[in-house]
């Protein structure tokens, strides 16, 4: 008795220190992505932002629809038109939240078309800016000027998200110092700290995509249903704000394939391999399931409605998807793709994320990390496996954006994350 209590007080004693550091971490962390947020004055430099901000005062509050053709109402918008003002004529025609046709919180139904992001983002900088206008009492916080300093602080508090997350995902593989060790790395990546000066969709796209990671890892680790539902949640978010995280839906498969290959040795009971078995299928049901609802409820014009039942998929969306296809194709002859000719892919994303992104040491190391990692898996080393699901992510995602004709960096954020988590590993 005495001695098992002597043995839990080391433990105790790194828990609090643990904890103490994660807080510093915290402050540190969140003084880099907070300061500064008003860094060019109000003169809209970040072009994305730009568009998006246009987009954030816009939506939500209008009070007729209005369409995006300039020359003038296109025979589909006039039908549009008119059959919003059949549908809801003691309104002017303005309908519900989740009708794509006639919703004013739909970008393309205030005169914003070619949105090619994720709603998600957008309605949370409104939020944001709706709840500092009613406790300020200053309606100017809904116009263009400053609604983009409430984006901005969604996109700080994104990204200070992730050193915790980052934490529990280092924290689930390889114990509570390898997390530390790999939220002090993130809290000082360069490259999340500039991304959470830009009201754009990245950052919370980044926080999802860290969040799938970290349940997924749950998943490789517990197996617990609940787990696959968090998964599930944070997935249909991520896919929220950018749909071109769609890679993300393979961590799950691999997490429960890991999982589930204990139960393939030898001496292992039929009932308890069909258990297993079934609560991997379950749990797989239950994440779509939920994948589903989430991204219903968060990017809702992917879906033709009127009612949150309405689950066609809206053409005017899937247009939209292949448009932002096509702009980074290399098809589209303009100047924002000029900049790519004669890049190496691969090698310059790779380059920029070593170099700009992380900063050589951190970059170096992670990069390492990650192949000595893959090496292990390879050869079936012991206790390869416990990496599985970053790895699986960053060989996955690298691998699908690294074909892209545009390889601006931003598009490589949500694997920094990952990347931490091995660095971490690779220097403990």
């Amino acid at each position: 008795m005495q001695e098992s209590h002597l043995s839990a007080a080391p433990q105790r004693t790194g828990n609090v220190i643990v904890a103490v550091a994660l807080l510093v971490l915290m402050a540190v962390g969140g003084y880099f992505r907070f300061v500064g947020q008003n860094w060019d004055d109000f003169t809209s430099l970040h072009p994305d932002e730009r568009f998006l901000m246009q987009v954030a005062s816009g939506i939500g509050g209008p009070t007729t629809l209005s369409y995006t053709d300039p020359a003038g109402l296109t025979q589909e918008q006039a039908d549009q038109r008119a059959l919003c003002y059949e549908r809801y004529p003691a309104t002017s025609g303005i309908g519900g939240y989740f009708d794509a046709a006639c919703s004013p919180w739909n970008p393309q139904n205030v005169g914003f078309g070619t949105f090619v992001y994720g709603t998600l983002p957008t309605f949370s900088t409104r939020a944001v800016a709706e709840v500092i206008a009613g406790l300020s009492s200053d309606q100017s916080w809904l116009t263009f000027y400053p609604i983009h300093l409430a984006a901005r602080l969604v996109s700080g508090i994104s990204e200070l998200l992730i050193i915790l997350v980052v934490f529990s995902i280092g924290l689930r593989l390889h114990g509570k110092w390898v997390g530390l060790l790999a939220a002090a790395l993130y809290t000082l990546t360069v490259f999340s700290i500039q991304q959470a000066h830009f009201g754009t969709s990245d950052p919370m796209a980044n926080l999802f995509a860290a969040l799938s990671i970290l349940f997924a890892v749950c998943v490789q680790r517990d197996g617990k249903l609940r787990d696959y539902f968090f998964f599930g949640l944070a997935f249909g978010c991520a896919l929220a704000s950018r749909i071109n995280l769609l890679p993300l839906v393979g961590l799950i498969f691999v997490a429960s394939a890991v999982r589930l290959l204990p139960v393939f040795a030898r001496g292992v009971a039929g009932y308890e391999r069909e258990a297993h078995w079934t609560q991997s299928a379950v749990g797989i049901i239950l994440a779509g399931v939920a994948t589903l609802v989430a991204f219903r409820l968060l990017n809702p014009y992917a879906f033709n409605g009127p009612g949150i039942f309405g689950l066609t998929p809206n053409s005017a969306w899937l247009d939209e998807v292949g448009k932002a296809r096509y702009f980074i194709s290399g098809e589209w002859d303009a100047p924002p793709n000029w900049q790519w000719i004669a890049r190496p892919r691969y090698l310059f994303p790779l380059w920029n994320m070593v170099a700009y992104g992380m900063g050589v040491a951190l970059g170096i190391t992670a990069v390492l990390s990650t192949i000595v990692a893959l090496w292990r898996l390879v050869r079936g080393k012991p206790g390869a496996l416990v990496n599985a699901v970053p790895l699986a992510w960053i060989v996955a995602y690298f691998g699908y954006m690294g074909l892209q004709w545009v390889m601006t960096m931003r598009y490589y954020l949500p694997l920094y994350p990952a990347l931490v988590v091995m660095a971490a590993w690779g220097l403990a």
